[in-house]
């Protein structure tokens, strides 16, 4: 006959496993989301796409203190940009999970993720040399079923699935 015998863990030794497996899907859910904020936002000189930055503190906030050049050097999307991942900034750890902050320290920022008119430019994504979609980050994220939320969904998912 067969006889399996199966281990649970001790109940002191779950809250640890699992506060460090929310610490690692948090970071690494925070990566991801950078990596697809870089990949669907606007790419003419890189700066943009260079100024994301993370910190720790979901109460945390990111200041604007990048300017624009002018003239704004213009690159093919497809010709200059290099992988979204290798743009992804610094990721502090977040030993107390409180969360963290992502935010565009470029002054235009607000323009850039078209949440403010602009009178001559980029034109809130109605400009025909876009190098984003209309409206890329409010669709990213609120995305029903998909966007930010389904990317925190799955990265936490596989990182818990280690556990």
């Amino acid at each position: 006959f067969c006889e399996a015998t199966v281990m649970a863990k001790p109940i002191s030794q779950l809250i640890p496993d699992f506060k460090e497996a929310l610490q690692e899907g948090l970071k690494d859910a925070v990566g991801d989301v950078v990596e697809d904020l870089i990949e669907e936002g606007p790419y003419w000189s890189g700066l943009f796409a260079e100024s994301w930055r993370v910190v720790a503190g979901a109460k945390s906030s990111i200041p604007m203190y990048i300017p624009r050049s002018y003239p704004v050097p213009r690159k093919s999307r497809e010709n200059q940009k290099p992988p979204a991942r290798s743009l992804v900034p610094f990721i502090p750890e977040n030993s107390n999970l409180e969360g963290y902050t992502i935010g565009n320290m470029t002054e235009y920022r607000g323009y850039a993720m078209d949440l403010l008119p602009t009178t001559k430019g980029r034109q809130m994504g109605n400009a025909p040399n876009a190098t984003a979609k209309k409206d890329w980050f409010l669709l990213y994220v609120h995305a029903p079923g998909g966007g930010m939320g389904k990317r925190i969904n799955d990265t936490l998912t596989n990182v818990f699935k280690k556990y």
